[in-house]
């Protein structure tokens, strides 16, 4: 099976290296014969372009950054094949991907799985994601315990999803790449929304594909991915109509009721933040360290992933009295 590898980036230069080498060192598959590579810079402002000037592969640079959306529908009208793969420029892939990736030709849409093992304790932020995908993904889902999971209208809500690692027709992911092309917008979701409920497919994902992420250990990366991950949920599972916009609307008026009366008493604002804090490391944690891991990095998670909600909801009400004030300017 012929296909074109796509690799969009942005700022990637801590991390592409490792990513092409992954790519380039593929077995019993040769490069421009076999594959080809395709990597999208979007825009990169740092030394993303020099790294990619010694690399055996395509660049497609764009003049500005423009958000994934654009970044991956651009890699796509570019390939020349049928067949396309989306490889986060995060990721590493093992020798035998590609080799792997002809067993899947005849499926229309295949993610890969992360692998998580050993991740859990690397750091308490790893410690509290990994509870939380745990907890809302289940047991079954998260780490993934059988060899493929068929992803459906009926388990779609709490299987896990994403584009890290995506084989699919190319043809079909054009189709599928929503309209709203804003940085954003939660781009992940939606296509996949489209693609089971639209098109009515199976997404396929496969233990068989499994890759290794370098997660972002930073803190100025690590809260910027963090609060645009807030912002893109919210665009998707909170927004009107969204799959957990009422229990949404309902814990927000509850919890800025509590607010309000317990705001005169900082001591009792302060027991509440605490008490809620432990609560929920409890329901999280699955031993002693968890919860004390837990119980540590929660709040900072919580702040930063909700003031990237806060932030899609002002800029909602802010268009919202745009739209009031200037009638014209939603005709435009």
């Amino acid at each position: 099976m012929k296909l074109t590898v796509i690799v969009p980036v942005y700022n990637g230069q801590d991390t592409i290296a490792a990513c092409l080498d992954a790519l380039l060192d593929q077995e019993s598959k040769v490069l421009n014969e076999d594959y080809s590579i395709l990597v999208v810079d979007d825009g990169s402002t740092d030394r993303t372009p020099q790294i990619l000037g010694k690399y055996p592969v395509e660049v497609l640079r764009l003049p500005e950054n423009q958000g994934r959306i654009v970044a991956r529908l651009s890699g796509a009208k570019r390939a020349g094949t049928g067949k396309i793969l989306f490889v986060d420029s995060r990721i590493r892939l093992p020798a035998d991907t590609l080799a792997k990736l002809d067993g899947f030709e005849d499926y229309r849409a295949v993610i890969g799985e992360v692998d998580v093992e050993g991740t859990k304790y690397e750091s308490y932020i790893h410690t509290v994601l990994y509870l939380i995908r745990r907890r809302y993904y289940g047991k079954e889902y998260f780490p993934m315990q059988s060899e493929e999971i068929r992803i459906t209208r009926e388990n779609f809500k709490r299987a896990p999803k994403g584009t890290a690692l995506l084989l699919i027709d190319r043809n079909l992911f054009i189709g599928l790449t929503p309209e709203r092309t804003g940085k954003e917008v939660n781009d992940d979701t939606l296509l996949f929304q489209k693609l089971v409920f639209g098109e009515n497919l199976v997404l396929l994902r496969s233990r068989r594909l499994l890759f290794r992420y370098s997660q972002r250990t930073e803190t100025g990366p690590f809260t910027s991915w963090l609060f645009h991950r807030g912002v893109r949920f919210a665009d998707f599972y909170l927004r009107p109509g969204g799959y957990y916009f009422i229990p949404f609307a309902i814990a927000a008026v509850l919890g800025l009721a509590l607010l309000a009366a317990t705001l005169p008493s900082l001591g009792m604002v302060l027991f509440l933040l605490l008490a809620a804090d432990a609560c929920a490391s409890f329901y999280l944690a699955e031993n002693r360290r968890d919860f004390i891991r837990t119980f540590c990095a929660l709040p900072p998670i919580v702040t930063i992933f909700g003031a990237g909600v806060a932030r899609f909801w002002v800029k909602r009400a802010a268009e919202a009295f745009r739209r009031i004030a200037d009638p014209s300017s939603s005709a435009k």
